[in-house]
């Protein structure tokens, strides 16, 4: 009769079998003989992709040699042409060396290659391991202690429930109040089926930001991790990447299935303002992408994260801890990067102006700026954008910033800047020409260059669409207009 803990294993293991004793040589599916029906010609016929995933499920094929090995010599290679970890990862020391890549022997438990150790719980114990990295080290380019200074503003859906704000005021989170945390977990889909099995947080603790990870070393442990995840967390604000969509999501819904209640927070997800400020300047917006670029950061010999849902389950199976230790120096990696992700949007939003270059990147920022309840910095932003770029980066820019400034009623300006999209050469833009003649009419009374306008876009419309209708019922109303005033 199988145990309880073999039961959990089966169901959310997607039919995994038991690990083997830790005692004995764990087993990989025997390769086909060369020759056979199996063999050489077969192995031949498969294609790079089906190759690639049968090495990710550890099957052998003929003539190769099994998963085990070719990651043994792939590691021996990359050994061999490693960089000292402190110059393949500007970080602090401490984090740095925090995590061995490799292990000495295969059979070395999990515990004892990430420095972790038991932790005990009423719902029974699990894998617990803390960092202390000082605030006074460079993550990439980026001063730690740069995040204390520089808060990021928090948008409506962004904010505890219920939270009261005083009107002409912007809610901050300054990141010594904040939780950091990001989850690896057995795949990407989401469900009742996905669990976090390795769950980073970070917070400030005076001189030192301290980084804890929970770690169930088996499904049963799941319920140890969630409960003192929610004791040490309590109620902070949270700070994550895509967490708002994916992370957090994913916990709540196992804290229910523990029949646990996290309470409400706020929770700023920087994946959104990062996608707005470098809007035009990075092509992907990943995390990696903002660790090299945005962050000066390079990670060097890293486990990716696509292949930590398959390190873990291969940990279930065999008991080889190897790759699941690197599960958790890229959680801790990826928790430190998001701290000095938040110094940056911080201190970007702190002053948009100056901090950003690109037309294209202000552009979003203003957008975002807009989102904070910031309508006079964001058209700064705007503005600046326009004085730094050419005629074409320019018109997105003037078209936003002619509708905030027709909304604060600085008609001139709006004026001009609608004007000078109309005539941009960019194609014909209809919404140009409408607040032409919509500023001339309402606000300007200036009913001839009104009827001007609205007679020029009809000349560039195209012919028995809506646009056209819409114009030739303004320009009739115009003529209307003008003559009744007419002496």
């Amino acid at each position: 009769m199988s145990s309880p803990a073999d039961r959990i294993r089966r169901i959310l293991g997607d039919g995994l079998k038991p690990p083997p004793d830790r005692n004995t040589e764990p087993r990989l599916r025997p390769a086909p003989e060369p020759g056979g029906e199996d063999g050489d010609n077969a192995v031949n016929r498969l294609s790079p992709e089906l190759r690639a995933r049968l090495d990710a499920l550890g099957v052998g094929l003929a003539g190769r040699v099994p998963l085990r090995k070719t990651e043994e010599r792939e590691d021996e290679a990359q050994r061999a042409n490693r960089r000292p970890p402190a110059a393949a990862l500007p970080l602090a020391p401490e984090l740095a060396a925090s995590i061995p890549l490799e292990a000495a022997d295969a059979r070395t438990p999990l515990r004892d290659l990430v420095g972790g150790a038991e932790r005990e719980t009423p719902h029974g114990r699990f894998l617990f391991l803390e960092q202390r990295i000082r605030m006074d080290a460079d993550h990439g380019g980026v001063p730690l202690s740069d995040a204390l200074e520089h808060p990021v503003p928090l948008r409506p859906h962004e904010r505890a429930p219920g939270q009261v704000v005083e009107a002409g005021t912007l809610p901050l989170l300054p990141a010594d109040e904040a939780v950091f945390i990001d989850t690896e977990t057995t795949g990407l889909a989401g469900g009742t089926g996905t669990v976090a099995f390795l769950v980073g947080t970070g917070h400030v603790d005076g001189a030192h930001f301290v980084v804890r990870q929970y770690c169930m070393r088996d499904y049963p442990e799941e319920a140890a991790l969630l409960h003192a995840l929610v004791e040490d967390v309590g109620d902070a604000p949270l700070v994550s990447f895509n967490g708002r969509c994916f992370d957090w999501p994913l916990l709540v819904t196992r804290f229910r299935m523990h029949h646990m209640d996290p309470p409400p927070r706020a929770h700023l997800d920087l994946l959104p303002p990062s996608r707005r400020i470098w809007a035009r300047t990075l092509h992907s917006h990943s995390l990696a992408a903002l660790e090299r670029y945005v962050l000066e950061l390079e990670r060097g010999e890293d486990l990716p994260g696509w292949r930590i849902p398959t390190a873990y389950f291969d940990y279930l199976r065999t008991g080889h801890a190897d790759l699941v230790a690197r599960a958790f120096r890229h959680n801790e990696i990826d928790v430190v990067s998001m701290l000095a992700l938040f110094a940056q949007v911080g201190r970007t939003l702190a002053d948009p102006v100056r901090r950003v270059v690109s037309p294209g990147d202000q552009l979003g920022t203003a957008r975002l700026l807009l989102d904070l309840g910031q309508p006079e910095v964001a058209r700064e932003c705007l503005r600046a954008g326009i004085a730094a770029g050419d005629e074409a980066e320019g018109v997105p820019l003037k078209r936003l910033l002619g509708r905030l400034c027709r909304r604060a009623g600085d008609d001139d300006e709006a004026l001009d800047h609608w004007k000078a999209v109309a005539v941009s050469g960019a194609g014909f833009d209809p919404e140009a020409y409408e607040q032409v003649a919509k500023i001339y009419e309402h606000r300007l009374k200036q009913f001839d260059d009104a009827l001007e306008w609205t007679q020029a876009a009809l000349d560039r419309a195209a012919p028995g669409g809506a646009i056209e209708a819409a114009l030739k019922h303004r320009a009739a109303r115009l003529r209307r207009r003008l003559a009744k005033d007419a002496p």
